[in-house]
């Protein structure tokens, strides 16, 4: 019998992305088995639906760059959500630096980074828990 708590995922195109839990179910329509490190990249329109989702090496200063680049192919791109996959735990403590350096390069690119997810061993996080950023998905849920 099918459990109660399965995640609805969003229609790309159709239905907005208003939870975290509703992205980590689009992202891992794209994740392979067994695990790899790379990102997935869910580019979303400014109602936050999925007008894109890719699979890019795993995210370092030359990968974020190949993300902005796609996404500032797509007509309507406004946001993107990150969605890392490490083979190892997902704790770095550098993630903090590198969420902001990437936030500025997305930023540049008149994007936004809608929040950056990471899936290791162990479980997942996001590194914008360990600065004092806000949680992006909490003031959409609201307005959605």
């Amino acid at each position: 019998m099918l459990n109660a708590s399965l995640v609805d995922i969003p229609q790309p195109f159709i239905d907005p992305i208003g939870a975290l839990v509703e992205a980590l179910g689009i992202a891992c329509l794209s994740i392979p088995r067994p695990l790899t490190a790379h990102t997935i990249a869910i580019v979303t329109d400014a109602q936050r639906r999925c007008i894109s989702l890719t699979r890019f090496p795993a995210l370092t200063e030359s990968s974020i760059h190949a993300i902005v680049g796609h996404s500032s192919l797509l007509p309507d791109a406004h946001s993107i959500v990150l969605v890392s996959v490490r083979t190892t735990a997902p704790i770095v403590t550098t993630d903090p630096d590198l969420l902001q350096r990437y936030t500025k390069v997305v930023n540049s690119a008149g994007l936004q980074l809608l929040d950056w997810v990471v899936i290791g061993v162990g479980g997942l996080y996001c590194p914008r828990s360990l600065t004092e950023s806000a949680d992006p998905w909490s003031a959409s849920a609201s307005c959605l």
